[in-house]
């Protein structure tokens, strides 16, 4: 796995959530500053511009974070790991845009996404996103860098 997306298991009425959060832990400061602002603000695109060159500088590198877009080294610095099948009843991977409904928003667990994905797909997950981020359309309420993040999943069940 990589970069920020995480891969979430369903187990036996749990769920282990498997994240790469080295991307978190790069230029905070810079970070907090774009979070300082509503987005759409001239403050606020002004420091996301010093934040996205200064990634630049930082992404698919020893020093910074890794991302598979457009670099093929990426996969060698991958989180990886394993889990017995048997212990899982499904997964799904999808992007920091979907799972901060959970993580940032708090507006649903991950029995409610979950119980979503099962009955109508990941398709009303999304939507559910983009309803949530609706309520808060200049990130005042959830600081963050745009009023709607990407937003996929990848779900599977057995």
């Amino acid at each position: 796995m990589l970069a920020d997306s995480p891969i979430v298991l369903a187990t036996n009425g749990d769920f282990t959530v498997l994240t790469d959060l080295r991307v978190d832990s790069v230029l905070p400061e810079m970070r907090a500053e774009v979070e300082r602002h509503e987005t759409h603000t001239q403050g606020h695109r002004e420091a996301l511009q010093r934040f996205v060159l200064a990634q630049r500088q930082v992404r698919n590198t020893a020093d910074g974070y890794w991302v598979a877009a457009g670099d093929s080294r990426a996969a060698a610095h991958a989180l990886t790991g394993s889990t017995p099948l048997k212990e899982v009843r499904d997964a799904a991977v999808m992007s920091d845009g979907v799972s901060r409904l959970v993580t940032e928003y708090q507006t649903a667990s991950w029995d409610d996404v979950f119980t979503t994905l099962r009955s109508n797909g990941p398709r009303r997950l999304i939507q559910d996103v983009r309803d949530t981020e609706a309520t808060d359309p200049t990130g005042r309420r959830w600081p963050r860098y745009k009023s709607g993040d990407d937003a996929a999943v990848a779900y599977c069940q057995w």
